[in-house]
């Protein structure tokens, strides 16, 4: 009866303690991470964050609690400067595309080179499963953080003021917003135009006030930041992919365990399938979509003779970063000298 007794004894204090440390666990703070985004909550970035966000907190049991902070809130708007608080590690977690990462890290440029990736299936063979996707985050990582995934920013179109544009003439002269990239810079002077280079913020009221003639943006972008309400052109060119990259701060890499390392590694690749998927449902929707602009003229895609003539204009840019980034590099991305 004694030895019973002690058994019982025995078993509830092993229950008891179990419990106690089932709820400290159950109660301790949740690790909170900073997540930032350069896009909007409506552009199909958001469900690539969202869904990491999830997974991350699904898989580590609650051990990490991530908010996301789009249009680069943590640093005011500034797109570089988002990037520099990843690699100081004000921020743990980031998505940023190719074009605004080069100003940082330069070869990441390479899939944005005009008409080098002019199709999906040809951005899925050597981006997504490829070896220049590998290549890619490595050139990302070597910057001071650690990218963990490849998404889709999609790829860029032009919209303007001034005139439909077909043919390189139709650029001439034409007054053009772009991104912090030397590259689009350059290739859009071959072109004919005269490039500038201005925080996103700033393109909206600058189109609307003839400060400049034109930007050019993804499709998505053009309609999350509303600047076909201020352009009467657009052009579906598909002249250069952008993608997208999703890092993690060294500083929060090395407090990760290995296993959470893993977590961490499956599910940004899975997030950025999400996102990836999002991102063409979407440009499909929109393409249904222009009826919303009435005073918008759309030209919805060229020739072949046309993106020739284009293509004829703008070759001498691969020439120019031949040596520069290396013809093994370009070769990872299907194209040869």
């Amino acid at each position: 009866m004694k030895r019973t007794r002690l058994i019982c004894l025995l078993i509830a204090a092993v229950l008891i303690f179990s419990l106690a440390a089932a709820g400290t666990a159950a109660g301790q703070e949740a690790i909170k991470l900073k997540f930032s985004t350069a896009a909007p909550t409506t552009s199909s970035w958001h469900p690539g964050a969202e869904k990491f966000a999830a997974l991350v907190t699904e898989r580590t049991k609650g051990k990490f609690a991530i908010t996301i902070y789009p249009r680069d809130e943590l640093s005011g708007g500034n797109q570089a400067a988002g990037i520099e608080l990843l690699q100081i590690g004000a921020t743990d977690i980031h998505l940023q595309d190719a074009l605004v990462w080069s100003s940082i890290a330069k070869k990441s440029i390479i899939p944005c080179f005009p008409w080098l990736l002019p199709t999906n299936a040809e951005v899925d063979k050597y981006v997504m499963n490829g070896e220049g996707g590998k290549a890619l985050r490595q050139i990302i990582s070597d910057a001071g953080c650690v990218c963990l995934a490849v998404g889709e920013n999609g790829y860029r179109q032009v919209a303007n003021n001034r005139n439909p544009i077909k043919m390189p003439e139709d650029m001439k002269g034409l007054k053009i917003r772009v991104p912090g990239s030397n590259v689009h810079v350059n290739l859009l002077k071959y072109i004919g135009a005269d490039p500038l280079t201005m925080n996103q913020s700033e393109v909206y009221t600058s189109l609307q006030q003839g400060a400049i003639d034109a930007c050019e943006n993804t499709l998505d972008l053009l309609f999350t930041q509303n600047t076909l309400e201020v352009v009467s052109h657009l052009t579906l060119w598909n002249y250069s992919y952008d993608p997208l990259f999703l890092s993690v701060s060294n500083k929060l890499w090395n407090s990760l365990s290995d296993e959470e390392k893993v977590i961490f590694q499956e599910c940004a690749e899975e997030a950025m399938k999400h996102q990836v998927k999002a991102a063409r449902e979407t440009v499909e929707s929109l393409m249904k979509n222009f009826g919303k602009y009435p005073k918008v003229q759309v030209v919805t895609s060229l020739t072949e003779d046309q993106v020739a003539a284009f293509k004829k204009a703008v070759a001498p840019i691969y020439e120019d970063y031949r040596k520069t980034f290396g013809e093994d590099l370009f070769a990872k991305f299907g194209y040869t000298f």
